[in-house]
C-alpha cells in the first residue's frame, strides 16, 4: 500500500510503500512496480527503509512515471520485491567515492546511510543537470555535510559534471560506487576503472526470465536484472 507519494521538485517524486519485511533490502537492490494501464513494470531502486516500509525516488520521464506520480496514499500497488544484487562494500577499499547523477540519487543515499551506520568514511558527489533538478539537498547534507553538489550549467553548487569534480579533488584513484545515466557511468568508467556501477535499463520481467536486459560482459552474457544491476567495472566491456 502507498503511504506517501511526495513531489520533491517539478521533475522528481519519492514514493513510500508499506511492506511486511525489509530484511532483504541492501543498497542497490530494487523492486519492479506495475503501473495501472501499462504492460511493462518499472524498476525502482530503494533509497531508504525501516522495518515495515521503504521508499524510492523516481523522475517523470514518460506517461508511465507521470501516472505513477498521480497515485495517492492508501492505494494498493503491485510490486515485485527483492530483485537484483547489491553493492559489495568492504572497509579495505579505503575511503571510497559515492557518486550519483540525477535520479540515480536513491541507491547512493541508501549506501551512504549504510556507510554511516558502519562508520565507513567516504566522499559523496551528487550531480544534477541544473538547479531546478537538485533533489533532497537538505537530507543529503544531513547524511554527509561535506557533500560535493554540482550542476552541469553551474546554476547551483560547483559547475561541471561528476567526473570534473572527481578530478578536481584528485579522487580518480579512489574506489567508487556509482548510479546514474549510462552516459555518466561510461564517463566515470573511462576516468577510473576500479569501482561498481548500477546499470540503468528497461526490463521486461525484472527477475531474469525474459533476457530482455542482457548485455555482453567479460563473463559472457549477463542479465542486468538478475546478475546486476550492480556490476564491477572490471567485468564490463566498455
Amino acid at each position: 500500500m502507498i503511504l506517501k507519494n511526495e513531489k520533491l521538485n517539478d521533475y522528481v517524486y519519492r514514493m513510500t510503500v508499506s511492506c511486511k519485511d525489509t530484511r532483504w533490502i541492501k543498497p542497490g537492490k530494487f523492486i519492479n512496480i506495475k503501473i495501472p494501464g501499462f504492460y511493462l513494470r518499472r524498476p525502482m531502486a530503494i533509497s531508504d527503509f525501516t522495518d515495515n516500509q521503504y521508499s524510492f525516488i523516481y523522475e517523470i520521464i514518460g506517461e508511465g512515471t507521470k501516472t505513477l506520480s498521480q497515485l495517492k496514499p492508501n492505494q494498493q500497488i503491485d510490486v515485485l520485491e527483492d530483485l537484483g544484487n547489491h553493492y559489495q562494500y568492504e572497509k579495505q577499499y579505503g575511503k571510497p567515492v559515492l557518486i550519483s547523477g540525477g535520479s540515480g540519487l536513491g541507491p547512493i543515499l541508501c549506501l551512504a546511510k549504510e556507510f554511516n551506520k558502519q562508520r565507513i568514511g567516504y566522499h559523496l558527489i551528487c550531480g544534477f543537470p541544473n538547479k531546478a533538478k537538485v533533489t533532497l539537498l537538505n537530507e543529503i547534507k544531513k547524511i554527509n555535510s561535506q557533500v560535493h553538489v554540482c550542476t552541469d550549467d553551474g546554476s547551483y553548487g560547483e559547475k561541471g559534471n561528476v567526473v570534473k569534480i572527481i578530478n578536481k579533488y584528485h579522487l580518480q584513484k579512489n574506489y567508487y560506487y556509482a548510479c546514474g545515466s549510462t552516459n555518466m557511468l561510461k564517463a566515470i568508467f573511462k576516468n577510473n576503472k576500479i569501482g561498481q556501477l548500477s546499470l540503468d535499463e528497461r526490463m521486461g520481467c525484472g527477475f531474469g526470465a525474459c533476457t530482455g536486459c542482457a548485455i555482453k560482459t567479460k563473463k559472457g552474457m549477463q542479465r542486468i536484472c538478475k546478475n546486476g544491476p550492480i556490476f564491477k567495472s572490471e567485468d564490463l566491456l566498455w
